[in-house]
């Protein structure tokens, strides 16, 4: 992962390109997010405002035998980030947490970037991956919440990232 040094240029002549290896069949959940915002009342997906994408999806048959994707379904500009969340079906729901694969792609023309997640491998081309913060990483007004919300992957980037800095929060 690196840091975006990109203006927000944008986008939309180039937009961002997914390669990957994922296999749907694998996931209990498999989804993305285009986020424009964030609300702190909710952990898991409904943190995160924007529309879900359908082509990675685990409902996209094509998936599959598709590796490489043009995450073109939303207006540039109309986001921020794009969240990709993949909640594993081996062990579910008491083993997999840990092997759950979560990645945040910031939208950056011109840059290319890497991540992989143990077999997963993504590739991003027009924008880059952002780190998930552990739970140490959460604002101090965050960190006594209850662990449904600090244990949270989704809840911990989203409050972490610049869609919701300076904002007050509304779970104190």
């Amino acid at each position: 992962m690196i840091e975006c040094t990109c203006h927000e240029e944008d986008t939309s002549s180039n937009p961002i390109e997914l390669r990957h290896n994922l296999e749907p069949d694998r996931f209990m959940w498999l989804w993305m997010k285009y986020v424009a915002g964030v609300n702190d009342q909710y952990h898991c997906t409904n943190c995160l405002r924007g529309k879900y994408g359908k082509l990675l999806s685990k409902h996209n048959p094509a998936l599959t035998s598709t590796p490489t994707l043009n995450l073109d379904e939303q207006f540039s500009g109309s986001y921020a980030f794009i969240y990709i969340c993949g909640v594993l079906k081996k062990g579910y729901p008491r083993t997999n947490y840990s092997h759950n694969l979560h990645a945040v792609i910031k939208p950056c023309a011109g840059s290319i970037d890497a991540f992989q997640f143990e077999n997963w491998e993504l590739g991003v081309s027009n924008g880059v991956f952002e780190r998930i913060p552990c739970e140490l990483d959460l604002p101090a007004r965050y960190r006594s919440l209850a662990p449904e919300f600090t244990t949270c992957r989704i809840f911990r980037w989203a409050v972490c990232s610049t869609l919701n800095a300076g904002k007050k929060t509304n779970v104190e």
